[in-house]
């Protein structure tokens, strides 16, 4: 084994390299922790011995340097420590030493230390050393890790804006190379986050491309795509780097067309560990929010939080001056489902609709279970035609599907909020609405901006019996 002995004893120096050399081992030496990383560079030991308390450098210091190189990322490193040498338990088992060993202890005693320490395989690997040749490019180095590591750190206390994190995330990669395309994937078991800047192709494609790079991928409930995506299935394969934390993948950074690709991937290297605690703390923060804002059966939004989002959209439209669009949808005779099949099946069909409706809602559009079989879809930053067309799609595809034994289809109603003063009236207006497809026939969605809905809807307004007949409906939860 290629062993450094790094003492500033020339007495220990002599003693280490007469048992070392009983062992086989070609040796080297150095008289201080900075001659030491010198030395290590030049000879790339497998196994680095050196004492604790020195001039300059200590041993521990020298363990952190070296530690921070990958290329003596899997060298064994064995402290020595004199009688005089108090090491705290935690600074010694976060220095990145292997072994501590007694100066202490009688010779045939220290040998046999030494010895077992030796035996372990370790391994060390010159070509991951990079550009550092000196203690001077190593000191360097761990000033760029240090400065590279706090400005990733930085970005956590923003971690609840979660796009402004990526966003910001997407600049500070731009220092290092130009890129025609960056996405961002951030993974954890109750949602998937896609962020795409740049690359064309369709969502699920990106998607695909990016996950078959993990070794064990994660199966969220839902995924959500941020950016425009184009309609592409072929094209170069983009370059992945994988993100993980504690053994688990949790995200990872798709680039194309990278100009310096190499000083990329030594960023990311270089400031792995914060970029792995970021992520983690994004996804952590994801899991609060959808644990006290999703439906835990659909992985809609829950009833507060559409109605929330619902108020935050209609006070932006009015300072805007646009309109936005709400869907009302109500599975067909669901009471019938539970009486005849039991409410675990009735369930398989909330869940079955509610994946439905999350997969073919367009971009701006968000739903949520408003309770019961029922459920909620409000349209933002989008055309009549979009809205109209998202609803048969939405109606086709559950008529078409099988939830179990199970067939269903959907009734609904949507309405504009140009004419309304306030997103309680808009919401009654849909709910109205999906009581007149009911009424007409059920399987179908009501539009209040077709004219012929409009009238429908007015003569049985003004219809009493029929009025009464809403009453009732709507206390039985549209079965």
């Amino acid at each position: 084994m290629n062993v450094l002995i790094v003492d500033d004893s020339k007495f220990w120096r002599m003693v280490l390299e007469n048992i070392l050399s009983k062992f086989g081992c070609t040796v080297h030496v150095a008289e201080n922790a900075l001659d030491g990383i010198e030395r290590a560079l030049k000879v790339f030991p497998e196994a680095i011995i050196t004492d604790y308390n020195m001039p300059g450098l200590s041993g521990l210091q020298l363990c952190l340097y070296l530690r921070s190189i990958p290329a003596f990322s899997d060298v064994g490193i064995a402290v020595l420590t004199g009688s005089d040498d108090v090491i705290n338990e935690f600074w010694a088992i976060n220095s990145g030493a292997t072994k501590f060993i007694s100066k202490l202890l009688p010779k045939d005693e220290l040998e046999r230390e030494l010895k077992n320490f030796l035996t372990v395989r370790y391994a060390v690997h010159p070509e991951r050393s990079g550009y550092i040749r000196s203690v001077y490019d190593v000191l360097e180095q761990k000033m760029r890790t240090e400065v590279l590591n706090k400005k990733i750190l930085s970005l956590v206390q923003y971690a609840r804006d979660e796009s402004y994190v990526v966003g910001e995330l997407k600049s500070f990669l731009s220092f290092f190379s130009r890129l025609e395309a960056v996405a961002f994937t951030l993974v954890s078991t109750v949602e998937g986050r896609l962020y795409n800047f740049g690359f064309p192709f369709q969502k699920n494609v990106l998607k695909q491309k990016i996950l078959e790079k993990f070794e064990k991928p994660l199966e969220p409930s839902a995924w959500t795509y941020y950016g425009a995506y184009g309609s592409e299935i072929l094209g170069d394969e983009p370059e992945v780097f994988v993100v993980s934390y504690e053994g688990n993948e949790i995200g990872a950074l798709a680039f194309y067309g990278v100009a310096e690709l190499r000083c990329l991937y030594s960023v990311l290297n270089d400031s792995y560990e914060s970029l792995s605690l970021l992520f983690n703390t994004l996804n952590m923060i994801r899991e609060l929010k959808v644990a006290s804002s999703v439906d835990n059966l659909t992985g809609l939004l829950n009833k507060k939080e559409i109605l929330r989002f619902l108020e935050e959209v209609h006070s932006t439209s009015n300072a805007q001056r646009t309109n936005y669009y709400v869907a009302m949808l109500d599975i067909d005779n669901f009471k019938k489902i539970n009486d005849t099949y039991g409410h675990l099946v009735g369930d398989e069909v909330l869940r079955g609709v509610g994946r439905i409706v999350r997969e073919t809602l367009p971009q701006g559009a968000v739903a949520g279970r408003y309770g019961g079989e029922e459920f909620t879809i409000v349209f933002t930053r989008t055309k009549k035609e979009i809205v109209m067309e998202t609803m048969e799609r939405i109606l086709e595809r559950v008529r078409n599907a099988s939830f179990g034994e199970v067939k269903c289809t959907l009734s609904g109603g949507v309405v504009s909020s140009a004419t309304y003063t306030s997103p309680t009236e808009v919401l009654k207006a849909a709910d109205d609405l999906l009581y007149l497809a009911k009424k007409s026939g059920k399987d179908k969605v009501v539009y209040a901006f077709i004219d012929e809905a409009d009238r429908e809807l007015a003569r049985l307004k003004n219809e009493s019996p029929e009025r009464q007949l809403t009453q009732e409906y709507v206390q039985d939860g549209h079965n």
